[in-house]
């Protein structure tokens, strides 16, 4: 027992590590966003917020799915010299993405009018995303050391947010953000590849444009899941805004989602921590066994969620939303669901080399969504209680198809523990 414990040590501590890197990630903005909004009042507020907000789709193109991909590719690596040559094509497919998103947040900027009468600003903001995602991240997460990321992380933004203090005074200084947050990303760069040289020996070894572009294609399937996730997220609020007439009742949902997302954010450092470590020990007798014991835990937290809905909801909205709760409980199950979901999905199906089956659940249960979406409000049946209930059953579909498609994995690895154990 205490091998097999040894084993897992890892898990456990890049978990905690995980766990540390989503508190700083929720404190830095829970800081600044009080100040933000009254420094820069509503105009200029309404300039960080957008440009924020076009920057995450900039953020996710770069980005490219490497964190899944390159993670994968790390843990699987057997010298220093394989990591060297993926970080270099990874490092230099992320330049090519950079220059080609460049071309298209400055066209899409130009005619957008908040964007285009501050160009300027977006485009330091985009400066600031490009250096934020040619950090190699994925190479501790490969490793299954997430503490560097983590300390990182809180330096590099602990700096950039006190000097926030010091030279955003009013809306005039709004110049000063995305400044500040290229000096963050520039110390996170380089903090990033001075680390990962020292801990493992790793450097960007250049590779030929070929190696890029196989780097790509073969990273365009995770990139693809991760975008059909959000689309398909973005594409129910968007409807809800369409077919329900009343505007407390989108507003209901909102924040229901949003308080929905938080409790799934506690997810991701488990998730997150078992992929790399799948991709190295293969043992899904761990994932099952992670799950039975997760299994009254998450159980009993969406009934908490359920008992704490009237305060979850003054905390996040106030009183003038207390009549919307009970969409937080028509759309708790979610919880319960979205966890073994997001489990059975990369760390379980993706460690495996199954990205077309993780894919395709997440497509799947997506049309799902949208084609029963379509059909209430072509009835006219479009009501919030229906709409709750397919947010709902989307999520058991996709829990469902990516438990089905893991069943062998699963089965053989408890077939090769029993006989172990005989």
């Amino acid at each position: 027992m205490r091998l097999r414990n040894y084993k897992h040590i890892t898990f456990y501590r890049n978990t905690a590590w995980q766990y540390g890197l989503q508190v700083v990630k929720y404190l830095f903005p829970l800081i600044t966003l009080p100040y933000l909004t009254r420094v820069l009042e509503p105009d200029g507020y309404a300039v960080y917020a957008y440009v924020l907000s076009l920057m995450t789709f900039a953020q996710v193109f770069i980005d490219f799915g490497f964190n899944l991909s390159g993670t994968k590719q790390i843990a699987a690596a057997v010298s220093v010299k394989d990591e060297n040559y993926t970080i270099g094509a990874i490092t230099q497919a992320r330049l090519v993405l950079c220059v080609v998103s460049g071309l298209v947040v400055c066209a899409v900027a130009s005619l957008i009018p908040i964007t285009a009468t501050n160009l300027d600003y977006t485009m330091l903001a985009f400066a600031a995303v490009c250096g934020r995602a040619m950090a190699p991240d994925f190479v501790f997460q490969g490793h299954e050391d997430m503490r560097p990321i983590t300390v990182r992380y809180f330096v590099s933004k602990g700096i950039s947010t006190a000097l926030t203090f010091v030279f955003v005074k009013s809306v005039a200084d709004l110049m000063w953000i995305p400044v500040l947050d290229i000096l963050a990303s520039a110390i996170a760069l380089a903090w990033s590849f001075a680390t990962s040289k020292r801990l493992f020996g790793t450097v960007i070894m250049w590779v030929t444009m070929r190696r890029v572009l196989s780097e790509l294609r073969d990273s365009a399937l995770y990139c693809f899941s991760n975008m059909a996730a959000s689309v398909f997220s973005g594409f129910t609020t968007l409807l809800i805004g369409v077919v329900v007439p009343d505007a407390a009742q989108i507003s209901y949902w909102s924040l229901a989602m949003t308080a929905v997302s938080a409790v799934q954010s506690l997810y991701s450092p488990i998730v997150d921590s078992m992929y790399p470590h799948m991709v190295r020990s293969c043992d899904f007798g761990f994932v099952m066994k992670t799950a039975l014991v997760a299994l009254p835990t998450i159980l009993a937290g969406t009934v908490f969620f359920v008992d704490l809905r009237d305060i979850i909801v003054l905390v996040l909205g106030g009183e003038a939303y207390l009549e919307g709760t009970w969409i937080l409980v028509a759309v708790s199950p979610v919880l319960l669901f979205s966890f073994f979901a997001m489990l059975f999905g990369w760390p379980v199906l993706g460690a495996a080399g199954r990205v077309r089956e993780v894919t395709s659940t997440t497509v799947g249960s997506g049309i799902f969504c949208i084609t029963a979406l379509l059909v209430v409000s072509f009835l006219g049946m479009a009501t919030m209680p229906i709409i709750c209930g397919i947010r709902v059953i989307t999520e058991v579909v996709l829990c469902l198809s990516r438990v089905w498609f893991c069943r062998t994995l699963v089965f053989k690895s408890g077939a090769r523990l029993r006989h172990r154990s005989r």
